[in-house]
C-alpha cells in the first residue's frame, strides 16, 4: 500500500511518503517547523523504524524556515548516521552553500573583526521565527547557530551523492534510483536558478557591509542559510499572493503573475515514481520552470496525469500558471497551508483547477481549513466536471499504486 501524510505544518510543507507494497520505502519532504517536528512527524518516524523501516530519502526543497526548521530539529536529535538515535536516513538532498559549485569570492581582503563579528550575529539569529505566536520551547531549536548544512556534514550523513558538493538542479541530476521499482526525476530548480540565488546571496552579504573572502566553510553554510531565509522576507521581493477579496472575482487568467523570489525560484521539485504510480511534489517552485522541464521530459504527453500533486508554495497565486495547468493534472491535488501567510491558498488558482473538463473526479486535500477551501465548498465547475473538497486533512491518505 502506498500512504502519503501531509502534517498540519502552519503555513510549511511536510510530507511523509510510505510504501509497502514494493517494498518498505520511506521518503520525507520537508519538516514544516520545529514544532511540526516534534508533535507529529518524529512519532511517525519512531513507529516506522520499529517496523524495520529507513528513510530512503530526506528532502529540504529549498531554504526557507517553513519548510527546513523541522528537518533541523530532526537531525539534531538523530545524531550520527551510523547511529542514530531515531531512524536510519539512507540518502538527503539539500542544495547549501557548498552545493552551488560557482565562485562566490570576488575579493582577497583577509576577513575583519567586523567581518567575523557580521558572520557571528547571522548565525546567532538563526532562522526566522514562526510566523504565528507559540508558546512551544522546541521551536528554538532551529535558531541555534547550526544549518542543516553542518548538521549532514557532522552526522556523516550521505548527501546529494556524497558530502554535499554536488548540486541538485535538473540539468545534471541523473533519475535517482531509491530501491526496486522506487524512482524520483528532479525537475528544478534548473541551474540558472542556483546561480541567482548564489549571486543573491553574495550581494546580500555585501550590502550588510562583509568585505572579506567567501568561501564554502561551515560558518559560510550557517550565515548562507540564515541569512538566505531572512532575505526571503526581508529583500523586497513579492512572496504572496493578492488577497482573496481582490482575486475572488477574477479568474486566473486574469490574475496570474509570476513569482520572481529567488527562494522559491531555488525550490527542488520532483517526480516520484513507486511502480507505475507518480507523484508531482513542486515545493515552491516557479511555473515557468516547472513547464519548461516538464517538456523535456522523453515520450512526455500532455497533460500528464499524476497520481497526485502537490501544489506549488502553498497555493499561492504566483506559482501555479494558466499553462501550467494546461500540462498536468491528477485526481489529488495537496495544499499545505493554514491561511496564515499572504491568504494561501487562492481562491482564483482553486477554481481554475477544478474548472478544467475531466472524465474523472478530482479531490482536493487540505490540511486546514481556510477561507479559500471554504469557498469551494459552495463552488460549481464551469465544465461541470466534479470534484470534491477534503479539509483538515492530516492522516495517512491511500494512493493507488499502478
Amino acid at each position: 500500500m502506498l500512504c502519503l501524510k501531509m502534517y498540519p505544518a502552519k503555513n510549511g510543507d511536510a510530507f511523509l511518503i510510505r510504501d509497502d507494497v514494493i517494498g518498505p520505502t520511506a521518503i520525507l519532504i520537508d519538516g514544516g517547523y520545529a514544532s511540526t517536528f516534534h508533535d507529529y512527524i518524529s512519532l511517525d518516524l519512531k513507529h516506522l523504524a520499529t517496523s524495520d523501516y529507513a528513510l530512503d530519502l530526506v528532502v529540504a526543497t529549498h531554504i526557507d524556515a517553513d519548510h527546513i526548521s523541522g528537518l533541523l530539529s530532526f537531525f539534531k536529535l538523530n545524531g550520527n548516521s551510523h547511529n542514530p538515535e531515531i531512524i536510519r536516513v539512507k540518502n538527503v538532498l539539500h542544495n547549501s552553500l557548498r552545493s552551488l559549485a560557482f565562485p562566490t569570492v570576488d575579493t582577497c581582503e583577509t576577513a575583519s573583526d567586523g567581518d567575523k563579528e557580521l558572520i557571528l550575529e547571522i548565525r546567532r539569529r538563526g532562522y526566522p521565527r514562526p510566523s504565528e505566536p507559540t508558546v512551544e520551547p522546541v521551536e528554538i531549536s532551529a535558531r541555534q547557530g547550526s544549518s542543516l548544512a553542518t548538521l549532514l556534514l557532522g552526522g556523516e550523513y550521505h548527501w546529494n551523492s556524497g558530502d554535499g558538493m554536488l548540486g541538485i538542479h535538473s540539468a545534471d541530476t541523473p533519475l535517482i534510483e531509491l530501491g526496486p521499482n522506487v524512482r524520483l526525476r528532479v525537475i528544478g530548480p534548473p541551474v540558472g536558478r542556483l546561480e541567482q540565488l548564489n549571486r543573491h546571496w553574495v550581494a546580500a552579504l555585501r550590502r550588510m557591509g562583509f568585505i572579506g573572502t567567501i568561501d564554502a566553510s561551515d560558518n559560510f553554510d550557517d550565515a548562507f542559510e540564515f541569512l538566505s531565509a531572512f532575505e526571503e522576507l526581508q529583500s523586497g521581493v513579492r512572496v504572496g499572493p493578492v488577497t482573496l477579496s481582490n482575486s475572488a472575482n477574477r479568474s486566473l487568467d486574469e490574475a496570474y503573475s509570476a513569482d520572481n523570489s529567488v527562494i522559491n525560484g531555488s525550490s527542488i521539485s520532483l517526480i516520484v515514481e513507486v511502480g507505475s504510480s507518480r507523484m508531482l511534489f513542486l515545493g515552491d517552485s516557479w511555473a515557468e520552470d516547472i513547464e519548461a522541464s516538464l517538456q523535456t521530459l522523453p515520450n512526455a504527453t500532455f497533460p500528464m496525469n499524476f497520481d497526485a500533486i502537490k501544489i506549488s508554495h502553498h497555493g499561492s497565486l504566483h506559482n501555479t500558471s494558466p499553462t501550467l495547468l494546461k500540462l498536468i493534472d491528477s485526481p489529488v491535488f495537496l495544499i499545505s497551508s493554514n491561511g496564515g501567510r499572504h491568504c494561501h491558498p487562492d481562491s482564483a488558482l482553486l477554481r481554475a483547477i477544478v474548472d478544467r473538463p475531466s472524465n474523472f473526479q478530482r479531490h482536493i486535500y487540505f490540511n486546514y481549513a481556510t477561507t479559500a477551501s471554504q469557498q469551494m465548498r459552495h463552488y460549481t465547475s464551469l465544465s461541470g466536471a466534479a470534484f470534491k473538497i477534503h479539509e483538515c486533512m492530516t492522516d495517512w491518505m491511500e494512493i493507488p499504486v499502478r
